[in-house]
């Protein structure tokens, strides 16, 4: 492989070599830190002739255009659903997954080389487009059957577990990971599950340790801070004043009403009917104290960037800043999304960018940028973190400040109590050593503090369920440590049956990296307790 030529980071030449010794496997790196280029690169030296899918979000199609003519410019390149981006013979294919549903079955029929997904954890959850791309990577529904389909398959995501354990399920079946084979049996494992009177509930957490080494066998994962020598990123909550009654009153009906409501009988839609009002009013009451602060950064001669969740904030903002800003929001072209972007980098007179918390957390790089404030909170640590890294990455060469606002005494303090507990809980998961049990003990307790918003968020993202069973929300966070299983001289680890002591199972690392075992446990499940001892013994060595 000749990476010579590209001008990489040390840390891409070391992902280009995992991408293209694995095949099927997750890049998780940081915000910021190339991964885009590192699986272009990868495809074209692992397979100079051939033909490659790349699939989304439909704002990042033509930025995949051009970082793929920045790598290959004789590049020969189709994005579909963009007048004058067609090609008679095209090697690259970029799609968005929107359009996954009507245009599936022509591209699962297509032999392709190489399929890279971007913002893997888009395909978390059991949806249409989820099953879709699936099928383009060879993934059966078929619990035992061996993945088919594209050679090389790349998974890129910053954030591969946004917010529990459960989202990492789809990722592992997309690369083929054998743990992947029954949900049942992976969310009894690693996701505390357990029934009650409407079924499995599965939105915990559990053997978090056994998790983390579960994840390095398929993927790679670098902090900025391990590899590039960026300056200093500094967060904090800053409290402000709210204007107005208005938000006073919604909170007090909200939280009157939720008292009162039969947690036997929950009524989701009028709960979320009025969680969205009481979201809205903190919204346009934080609104003076958030102009404020933007007065003050373009004061000091800075740049900054202002994410809003509801578009009546972006739209009011705009009003008062003219052509000092601009705006990327979700209903903006992948065009002008570049055009907004280039503008802010390169226009002098250019200060502010609104964006959008998800359509403007994706994708870009603003590095001219030294200030990110957050108007709004959300529920998902990933959204936040996505978004804050679109200044703090590659280029950047000043200090990045970024402020969360917070209406003290309002559903702010809840939301920010509780998004602090969930980026711990990922940080447990996706670190490269595995977590003490005093850290995860401290964070089983914070966890169990926060029911009454546990209790919400449930509410507010799934809307399904009753709410009194949220309490326990990780479950057994570290098992014992086995003790060392025999190791062969070939390299494979050797356990007797438990039924038959004359008879032996082997546990080895499959091609991918992946650990297999012989055992019928194994075979049915993708899991079995060899293959956990010999992930605790060897992989946390």
């Amino acid at each position: 492989m000749h990476l010579a030529p590209y001008a990489l980071y040390p840390h891409q030449v070391t992902g280009v070599e995992f991408l293209a010794r694995r095949a099927r496997a997750i890049l998780g790196d940081d915000m910021g830190l190339g991964k885009t280029r590192q699986a272009i690169i990868a495809l074209r030296e692992s397979a100079p002739e051939g033909v490659f899918l790349v699939i989304c979000p439909a704002s990042l199609k033509l930025n995949w255009a051009r970082e793929i003519r920045l790598v290959q410019p004789e590049a020969r390149i189709e994005v579909l659903g963009v007048a004058g981006c067609e090609h008679p013979k095209p090697q690259w294919v970029i799609v968005n997954y929107d359009l996954l549903a009507r245009l599936g079955d022509r591209l699962t029929a297509v032999a392709w080389t190489g399929v890279a997904l971007d913002e893997a954890h888009f395909i978390k959850n059991a949806s249409q487009r989820s099953s879709q791309a699936l099928k383009i990577l060879g993934v059966s529904d078929t619990r035992q059957a061996a993945v088919k389909g594209p050679r090389f398959v790349f998974l890129l995501t910053g954030t591969p577990m946004p917010n529990r354990p459960r989202d990492l399920f789809n990722l592992l079946r997309a690369v083929g990971h054998p743990s992947a084979r029954s949900f049942l049996s992976f969310a009894r494992q690693y996701c505390g599950a357990y029934r009650n009177n409407y079924g499995w509930v599965t939105d915990g957490a559990s053997n978090l340790a056994e998790l983390n080494l579960l994840l390095k066998e398929v993927m790679l994962r670098r902090k900025k801070d391990e590899v590039l020598d960026l300056p200093p990123k500094i967060r904090s909550w800053v409290p402000v004043q709210v204007a107005g009654d208005a938000v006073w009153k919604a909170s007090e009906g909200f939280l009157n009403w939720f008292a009162a409501s039969d947690a036997s009988k929950p009524n989701d839609t009028e709960f979320l009917a009025r969680l969205t009002r009481l979201r809205l009013a903190l919204h346009k009451a934080k609104h003076a104290a958030c102009a404020e602060r933007i007065r003050d950064v373009l004061a000091s001669g800075e740049k900054l960037i202002v994410f809003c969740t509801y578009t009546e904030g972006i739209t009011r903002h705009l009003k008062s800043l003219g052509t000092k800003a601009v705006t990327i929001t979700g209903a903006d072209t992948a065009q002008q999304r570049l055009d907004a972007m280039d503008r802010f980098q390169t226009d002098p007179e250019v200060s502010v960018a609104l964006c959008n918390l998800i359509a403007g957390g994706l994708g870009l790089n603003l590095t001219a940028a030294t200030h990110v404030i957050f108007h709004d909170l959300d529920w998902v640590p990933a959204n936040h973190l996505q978004a804050e890294d679109r200044c703090y990455r590659i280029g950047q060469t000043r200090q990045v400040t970024v402020e969360y606002l917070l209406a003290e005494g309002t559903l702010d303090r809840y939301i920010a109590r509780l998004l602090e507990a969930k980026l711990k809980l990922v940080q447990a998961v996706e670190a490269s050593e595995v977590p003490s049990a005093s850290i995860l003990e401290d964070l089983h307790n914070e966890l169990t503090r926060l029911g009454p918003a546990l209790m919400q968020e449930a509410k507010a993202a799934q809307a399904v369920g009753r709410e009194g069973v949220r309490l326990e929300i990780i479950g057994e966070m570290v098992a014992a440590l086995a003790p060392e299983t025999p190791l062969l001289e070939t390299g494979t680890w050797e356990f007797p049956s438990s039924s038959n002591p004359r008879k032996f199972y082997r546990v080895t690392f499959g091609r991918s990296g992946h650990l297999q075992c012989t055992c019928p446990g194994f075979e049915y499940r993708g899991e079995c307790k060899h293959v956990r001892d010999v992930r605790k013994t060897a992989l946390a060595a």
